[in-house]
């Protein structure tokens, strides 16, 4: 073999090193967050209605969260139904705390280089291929609403593309349910519709109280974590939440707000 031929043929082995070492670090980059954010769902998923503010603190600050108030609600003579501003009035927080990760940044508000630095390199791959690297989009966060120094409401939501578009998952637990009108239970699935900057999508809600049994509390958090970054991903609410759609075979009335889809 030639000097040149062996030059090149170490030119190739050195480029197929260099890809290879790149697709690995995406893929344990990828899964590192995937963990952390498992770990924070599954912290998230430990606080209570009624939980002393102080309690939640070592929890905001280990995953970057920050604190903010909502706006107010508009004078009540402005609201066409009364009845909803009584009742949004009575639910109201005195502000929240939020905390969430997102491994390119693009569904929260991370700004660090590194997540500046994947999004860039996230950007230059070609979107079909981007699974494959494990740099599909997505993001996870979580919202704990305070008031009179106690946890109100808990809310965790994570976001994800799929090849319709993109999809999700939310819970919330709260004393009562968001919504005047909601189904007057324990446990209620319903569905709203997202606007991304990519494209929209569907995600699946559950909301329930601390009346909810445990197995409807476990049927409401659980989604397919494999939609974050499996290489085939999910495609549809039937993949991202197959047991709360199986619970709405077998208590309909739980429906709100959805249609549910015919599963296979």
């Amino acid at each position: 073999m030639s000097r040149r031929s062996t030059l090149g043929l170490r030119f190739v082995i050195v480029a197929l090193l260099i890809v290879v070492a790149a697709w690995g670090s995406m893929w344990a980059y990828a899964g590192y967050e995937d963990h952390r954010a498992k770990l924070m769902l599954a912290e998230v998923s430990r606080v209570h209605v009624g939980d002393a503010e102080a309690s939640v603190l070592p929890l905001v600050q280990r995953y970057g969260g920050f604190k903010w108030t909502l706006e107010p609600l508009s004078p009540r003579e402005d609201w066409l139904d009364k009845d909803e501003y009584d009742y949004q009035k009575n639910r109201a927080s005195d502000y929240k705390y939020e905390l969430g990760l997102s491994p390119f940044g693009t569904t929260n508000r991370q700004t660090s280089r590194l997540t500046q630095a994947m999004r860039a390199i996230r950007a230059a791959i070609p979107e079909r291929i981007r699974p494959v690297v494990g740099m599909r989009d997505w993001g996870t966060g979580a919202e704990l609403s305070i008031r009179g120094g106690r946890v109100q409401s808990v809310e965790a939501m994570t976001l994800f593309t799929a090849s319709s578009g993109w999809l999700g998952h939310k819970w919330e637990l709260a004393e009562g349910m968001p919504h005047l009108g909601m189904p007057p239970q324990a446990y209620a699935i319903g569905v709203a519709h997202l606007t991304m900057d990519e494209g929209g999508g569907t995600m699946i809600e559950n909301f329930f109280t601390p009346k909810a049994s445990e197995h409807e509390v476990g049927v409401a958090r659980q989604f397919n974590t494999g939609c974050l970054i499996s290489i085939k991903g999910c495609d549809g609410l039937c993949d991202v939440a197959p047991r709360a759609l199986e619970y709405l075979k077998k208590h309909p009335d739980a429906a709100w707000n959805i249609i549910p889809p015919k599963c296979p």
